[in-house]
């Protein structure tokens, strides 16, 4: 799920892994933060299968030109407070970036057409099917649709083993477990309402073919 998220972020626009790390925090949603400890070793897989490469760096601010010497005391002493200030910048601008410069990644060619095959594949559990349904716009409208249905089914037969495991309890569950199992119930129906909405606007955009 991550290298999906990742190669969806960066075939919008190229990112370095700050930048990465706020758009699949907003992505996955706050309870599920991105730690720079997970982020860059997936970059690394990422980066040494081909798929995403770096594309440049930032570059360090470059050193102030030098004070110079004016043959005074006073003037001496300006150039030096001007090197001193120029030298802490310096230093906090590296601290602040962990001692690194900030490497940009861009997809590849192969990056692009492991996304599609990495959207058209099942998703496996929500959240998967979540970060597929956000980048989905880089699949053809067939395959969306392919992709929708798909997750219709699965929830379908989800909402169908619900009803068969609530007969079979009958009435055995307390008020509040009860209420529990209803609340999710009435997420399965929801969420099917969301997709038929979907594959009707996805419909939509496929040309019919002419009947004889």
């Amino acid at each position: 799920m991550l290298h999906l998220a990742v190669l969806g972020l960066l075939a919008d626009a190229d990112r370095h892994g700050y930048e990465l790390r706020k758009q699949l925090i907003e992505l996955f949603g706050a309870r599920r933060a991105m730690s720079f400890g997970s982020l860059y070793p997936a970059l690394a897989r990422l980066e040494q299968a081909g798929l995403v490469k770096a594309v440049t760096a930032s570059v360090a601010r470059p050193a102030p030109a030098p004070v110079p010497s004016s043959g005074s005391l006073a003037g001496e002493l300006a150039a030096l407070r001007a090197r001193r200030t120029a030298a802490k910048a310096t230093a906090g601008e590296r601290s602040s970036r962990g001692g690194r410069e900030r490497k940009v990644y861009g997809i590849t060619d192969a990056g692009r057409a492991r996304l599609v095959a990495l959207l058209d594949e099942p998703a496996g559990d929500d959240r998967t099917f979540g970060v597929q349904v956000a980048f989905c716009r880089h699949l053809e409208p067939d395959r969306r649709v392919v992709l929708f249905e798909r997750r219709r089914a699965e929830l379908t037969e989800r909402l169908a083993e619900r009803a068969r495991a609530d007969h079979a309890r009958g009435s055995r569950l307390d008020h509040y477990r009860r209420a529990l199992r209803d609340h999710d119930t009435r997420a399965l129906t929801n969420d099917l309402h969301w997709l038929d909405e979907l594959l009707e606007l996805e419909r939509a955009t496929i040309p019919q073919e002419d009947t004889p």
